[in-house]
């Protein structure tokens, strides 16, 4: 038996980073969670963080957590969003 081709990590968070670049773009994305994906996206790319990022490594960590915690809300604010439509309860 052969196993699956598997694909490389590299390729498995472009295409994640590429979803994410889409919600925050797409015209049916509730406006809070493109404000939040955008400031993930602003986060990741200005170079001013909590923990500057030539600190032991320390700072890349911080990068991580922080736009991770972002994703996870906008993501939070998206299955919400999607329930009151689904209920009809949206706005």
């Amino acid at each position: 038996m052969s196993k699956p081709p598997t694909v490389p990590l590299f390729g498995r968070i472009f295409a994640t980073a590429t979803g994410y670049l889409k919600l925050l773009f797409h015209k049916d994305t509730p406006w809070q969670a493109k404000l939040v994906l955008g400031a993930a996206l602003v986060y990741l790319v200005l170079p001013f963080d909590l923990i500057p990022d030539w600190l032991l490594g320390l700072g890349i960590v911080d990068d991580l957590g922080v736009v991770t915690l972002l994703v996870w809300l906008a993501l939070k604010i998206l299955r919400k969003d999607t329930l009151q439509k689904e209920n009809g309860t949206a706005p």
